[in-house]
């Protein structure tokens, strides 16, 4: 691993606050210079060999750094507010132009007829199909865009080496092999988190020309990409609701100026396209 890779996940490992770790992914040391001056030596020597340890953890997965400065670091992302100073990314992100493809999100318990709809739907859009591995319809989606041989890149809220949920290190494979990615924030080996998974909410939602609620309710964690969606100004759809608790998400999607999708998911890339 090249020196400023390990810089970067030294500094990170000392909790460096994210604005100067971002002006050190952009080639700025010295804010980080300014911030390690009341560091100890022995804190220093730990964070040095840790880097040492989750660049290992790194090359075992396969994995490499990509910092804010560099070109294959998504463009969309650069429009957030607090964009990652490096993600740590299995396979290759497609490139330019930013933002690219479709995201696709919704429940983890949903209906079976809104997991085929996902699924059916990813192998109509444009590539890639943006989602987060999780159950349910993110993994409906990731799995219709791969048997239709539509890439397709996965946001995760833990790091790179321990997939969530475990029973979808397959599927993570897959992804990787089939020319797509799987990209997260957080250190090689990190668990998840529930704000980790309300992070990571934001870069799909960035990374993506558009947004499709596919099912949810008002509290689900989709919510959280539609929100980042609007933020950032991405076109947002949600599937026309049906009656309940499961889909009053949706519901409100389109209260808030999402645009309906009907439930044909041909005549609904059509829409998209």
């Amino acid at each position: 691993m090249r020196s400023e890779a390990l810089v970067l996940l030294a500094a990170a490992l000392l909790r460096v606050p994210s604005r100067r770790l971002r002006a050190l992914a952009l080639g700025d040391d010295g804010a980080l210079r300014d911030w390690l001056a009341n560091e100890s030596a022995g804190r220093l020597a730990e964070a040095r060999r840790d880097a040492r340890v989750a660049a290992e953890r790194m090359s075992e997965a396969g994995a490499r750094l990509i910092a804010l400065g560099e070109p294959d670091y998504p463009g969309g992302l650069k429009r957030l507010r607090d964009p990652p100073a490096f993600l740590i990314v299995r396979g290759a992100l497609p490139r330019a132009p930013w933002p690219k493809g479709v995201a696709i999100v919704g429940s983890r318990d949903a209906d079976p007829e809104a997991v085929a709809f996902a699924a059916a739907l990813a192998a109509r859009v444009a590539a890639p199909v943006v989602s987060g591995l999780a159950l349910g319809i993110d993994a409906a989606a990731h799995q219709g865009a791969l048997d239709a041989d539509v890439r397709t890149v996965a946001y995760v809220g833990n790091g790179i080496g321990s997939t969530y949920p475990p029973e979808h290190a397959a599927l993570e494979e897959r992804i990787v092999a089939a020319g797509g990615a799987v990209a997260s924030e957080r250190l090689p080996g990190e668990t998840v988190a529930g704000w980790a998974l309300i992070k990571r909410d934001r870069l799909q939602a960035a990374h993506a020309a558009a947004l499709v609620l596919v099912q949810s309710r008002t509290d689900g964690g989709a919510m959280h990409t539609l929100q980042f969606a609007r933020e950032l100004g991405r076109p947002r759809f949600a599937l026309r609701p049906r009656a309940g608790e499961a889909y009053a998400g949706n519901a409100r999607a389109l209260a808030d100026g999402a645009r309906e999708l009907p439930w044909d998911p041909d005549e609904a890339a059509s829409l998209l396209r």
